[in-house]
């Protein structure tokens, strides 16, 4: 079979796709209230531009006789969408510019935020640190019209802050060259997410316009339902009069009386794509999904019925399952993927010592990954240290923080999740784990900043995008290594173009007026944190028996969270029947999690019941209506975005946000 070419279109197609959707993500997402551009792992705008790409393969067969992009180049171009417009999203754009204005902005003579924050923080790190700077005030509160945007001021600290972007991209290179291997040939994963993507590129039968995915009535059918249903719940932001079709319940109140009262599993949601992807699952990872998000909750109940107060191990239950079981089951969970690759992984180091690469198995140079990961991990380090923090405390948050990286990777190229996060968040980490007094001023306000733009909102992580983009273009047979580069020349143009797209936006409309959550409420939630720890430092507990202090509580949650995920990777080695994958109790707790878990269950359900009823025949008559259902919400989510950057009015959300 022959190789598909990274062609000089294709790399223009997506480089161009790259910075539009950078320069346009803010003002679509947050002015005009849209589905996001991308904000997920498969992003709208990504399905969006393929559909206009494959329509227009289409016209070339059928007016012109021509077969137009090739699968390969379709799939480059989608994969690069993804690696840029993750950058722009949370994974760059959309936190830090914000966070290198807002310390001093937000100071008071009252807060001591100047205090307790500005004061340990570098001067390179912010962009001033005098609240009555022009520069940081017409960035949230909007530039006036004679006044032009003083870029002059932005310069070092977008520097300083693109210089820890870079080595956590060198990171996420370095591991993705490491693992796609053993993940997609050994180990034998299946990338759900690349699944419709495929279906849709796949070359025309001759004498035929499209291919047979699109020719399949079951497709339309299944497309059909969330079409309609979007259409009539948008037409509402034009004639209010339409009632809409309502999507979600509130399961707030079912249980008045405690501690029942204390079981609350939010909103149900009904979001069609995550429905369709969680039915290409194995029933064991989307049951685990939803069932450790609803375990996780009904533990509540019990630590009412227990009549816990705020102290021991039943105390600040939620802060020390969320945070420290979680980073318990991430530590272990990372252990086990190393563990896991050690065969592939030891293989590569020799090369990289030797200066030798295996073409077929590496997708860097040898040598080049092991150099990217070293200095990537060194460059985090060093650059939290240089900004103020103790050496401890910055090696042992970069290590969760890159160990989360690495897991939540792993949920979304087996698990398919469109929205991935988890609560093991190094700021929380470092200074709950240890007795305050450790803790110093500069390193609790650097880990704020970090906390704020970079590692707390994961949803748009960079190598999950990397893993799909590569394993598409690699079953298209396009060179991987090649396409790495181009996914490397993407980050360097996306990085530019989301700053740029940002901090324009942001002067334009005002930054307070869009994005709220992130210009003004974690601002409100973080700042005040640091402060109040500094002045008020919390207790440090113990777990004890008697008068005898045995254990700190977090101490305690974090090995509870490591036992139990070591525990459940033994019996799933061992047992075949055993039913729950301990990626499920990573992530129960985050907040992406508490808004999908309903159609994570109806997925889980639907294929459930479709195998056990219907068998392995009945699964792959049902999958195309099941692709249809993700398919048709991404159609009619482009359209609605469409209509409203035409009309300059409020669009309709189809994902959480």
């Amino acid at each position: 079979m022959s190789h598909s070419f990274v062609t000089a279109r294709a790399v223009c197609i997506g480089l161009f796709c790259a910075v539009t959707i950078n320069l346009l993500m803010l003002y679509n997402d947050y002015y005009l209230d849209n589905t996001p551009l991308i904000l997920n792992h498969l992003p709208t705008a990504g399905m969006a531009i393929l559909m206009v790409l494959i329509m227009g393969n289409a016209a070339l067969r059928r007016w012109y006789g021509r077969s137009g992009l090739s699968q390969g180049e379709l799939l480059l171009i989608w994969g690069m969408i993804g690696v840029a417009g993750g950058i722009g999203a949370t994974g760059f754009g959309r936190a830090v510019p914000g966070f290198a204005a807002a310390p001093a902005y937000f100071t008071t003579g009252t807060n001591e935020f100047g205090v307790y924050l500005l004061q340990h923080l570098p001067d390179w790190m912010v962009v001033s640190k005098d609240p009555d700077n022009k520069a940081i005030q017409w960035y949230f509160e909007g530039l006036p019209h004679d006044q032009r945007i003083p870029w002059g001021e932005w310069v070092i600290p977008m520097i300083a802050w693109a210089v820890f972007a870079g080595a956590l991209y060198c990171v996420m290179f370095a591991f993705s060259s490491m693992f796609f291997q053993q993940w997609s040939e050994r180990e034998r994963l299946t990338f759900p997410i690349v699944y419709l993507p495929l279906e849709m590129t796949r070359e025309a039968p001759a004498g035929r316009i499209v291919n047979d995915f699109f020719r399949n009535p079951v497709v339309w059918v299944a497309a059909a339902i969330p079409i309609v249903i979007y259409t009539i719940n948008g037409l509402k932001t034009y004639l209010p009069g339409i009632p809409t079709i309502p999507l979600s319940y509130s399961t707030w109140g079912f249980f008045p009386d405690r501690p029942w009262n204390q079981f609350n599993l939010g909103w149900a949601y009904v979001y069609f794509s995550i429905i369709g992807l969680t039915f290409l699952l194995t029933t064991e990872v989307s049951f685990s999904l939803w069932f450790f998000f609803v375990l996780y909750r009904l533990s509540y109940v019990f630590t009412a019925w227990l009549g816990a107060g705020g102290t021991g191990f039943w105390g600040n239950w939620r802060t020390n399952v969320i945070v420290f079981q979680a980073a318990g089951a991430v530590f272990v969970m990372a252990a086990f993927l190393f563990w896991s690759a050690r065969r592939s992984l030891l293989a590569w180091l020799k090369r990289a010592l030797s200066g030798v690469s295996d073409m077929a198995t590496d997708l860097l140079p040898a040598r080049l990954t092991l150099i990217l990961l070293v200095i990537g991990f060194v460059g985090l380090v060093g650059w939290v240290i240089l900004a103020g923090a103790s050496w401890w405390a910055a090696l042992l948050g970069i290590t969760l923080f890159v160990c989360v990286v690495l897991v939540l990777t792993r949920l979304v190229v087996e698990a398919g999740l469109l929205l991935v996060g988890t609560e093991a968040i190094a700021y929380e980490f470092v200074s709950g784990l240890v007795p305050p007094q450790w803790l110093s001023g500069p390193t609790l306000a650097t880990f704020v900043s970090l906390r704020g733009g970079l590692m707390s909102d994961l949803r748009e992580i960079l190598m999950p995008y990397l893993m799909n983009g590569v394993r598409a273009c690699s079953l298209a047979r396009m060179h991987a290594r090649k396409v790495m580069g181009i996914f490397a020349l993407t980050v360097v143009v996306a990085l530019l173009a989301a700053t740029y797209g940002r901090i324009a936006t942001a002067y334009k409309y005002g930054a307070v007026h869009g994005d709220t959550a992130y210009n003004l409420g974690w601002q409100g939630w973080l700042y005040p944190h640091a402060v109040k720890f500094q002045k008020n430092p919390p207790s440090y507990q113990f777990v004890q028996l008697g008068d005898m202090k045995i254990l700190p509580v977090t101490g305690a949650h974090l090995g509870l969270g490591a036992g139990l995920t070591a525990t459940m990777l033994i019996l799933r080695a061992k047992f075949l029947w055993w039913p729950l994958n301990p990626i499920g109790y990573i992530v129960c707790g985050s907040w992406a999690i508490s808004m999908i878990w309903f159609s994570l269950f109806l997925g889980w359900m639907a294929k459930a019941s479709i195998m056990t009823f219907g068998g392995a025949t009945a699964y792959r008559r049902a999958l195309p209506f099941f692709l249809g259902l993700v398919l048709g919400q991404a159609i009619i989510a482009s359209v609605w975005i469409a209509i409203s950057l035409i009309t300059g009015s409020p669009g309709i959300y189809m994902l959480p946000n």
